[in-house]
């Protein structure tokens, strides 16, 4: 009795997501030509420097729409003393995007401020890399959604068959997309007053993978 109780129960499950409907997920992976350069920023400072202060010495150099990130404490070691000296600053972190062919006039910019620090910084590092915009992540967002969607009614509609059941309106959707590797990028780094950058790039054929998913639920009848 208890079998046959237990074996009723699974089939009233099995059939309640049967009727529930027919629940698919598909993607795509597009690979986007990187066109923003993104820009990270590291100026250590004295420990009277105001954040205000620091932001208006990167605006006088030309930059704009800073963000600052984080604040922090931190030590600068002088070796060229003997015996050596240890300052305590305030490192600030802003970050700001500019399109891609603004990189190369940007980072020139950048080295002035390394190699010529002005007297309210200490030490200055920044970083950049390239990457896909989010106008142009969003476009081909909107080029791939009916794809997507066309990809999903094709396998739902495929499973319903093999059922023996009629697939019916779209009952739900979730989407999302997940960056993954670059297949090529180009990036630039720099260390403290005392180094010399470091850049490396690739041909500009390289890009950011996105993969694109959707998953989209439609109502079956008998």
């Amino acid at each position: 009795m208890r079998l046959l109780l237990a074996l009723l129960l699974t089939s009233c499950a099995a059939f309640a997501q049967l009727t529930d409907g027919v629940a698919t997920t598909v993607s795509r992976t597009v690979t986007l030509t990187p066109d923003q350069a993104d820009f990270a920023i590291s100026a250590g400072a004295s420990l009277g420097t105001t954040q205000q202060q620091a932001t208006q010495v990167l605006l006088d150099a030309g930059l704009s729409n800073l963000t600052l990130t984080g604040t922090s404490l931190g030590q600068a070691y002088d070796y060229s003393t003997s015996p050596y000296t240890v300052q305590t600053l305030i490192f600030y972190q802003f970050a700001f995007s500019i399109p891609a062919s603004g990189l190369k006039d940007t980072a020139n910019t950048m080295e002035k401020i390394r190699t010529q620090p002005p007297d309210a910084f200490r030490i200055f590092q920044y970083s950049a890399g390239l990457s896909a915009s989010p106008a142009t992540v969003e476009a081909m967002h909107q080029t791939l959604l009916p794809q997507l969607f066309a990809d999903a009614q094709k396998k739902a509609q495929a499973i319903a068959t093999a059922a023996g059941l009629k697939l019916g309106a779209i009952r739900g959707v979730s989407e999302y997309y997940y960056s993954g590797g670059s297949s090529g990028s180009s990036w630039l780094s720099s260390g403290n007053v005392n180094t010399t950058v470091t850049t490396s790039s690739t041909s500009s054929s390289g890009g950011t993978q996105f993969t694109f998913y959707a998953s989209v639920t439609y109502g079956v009848a008998q």
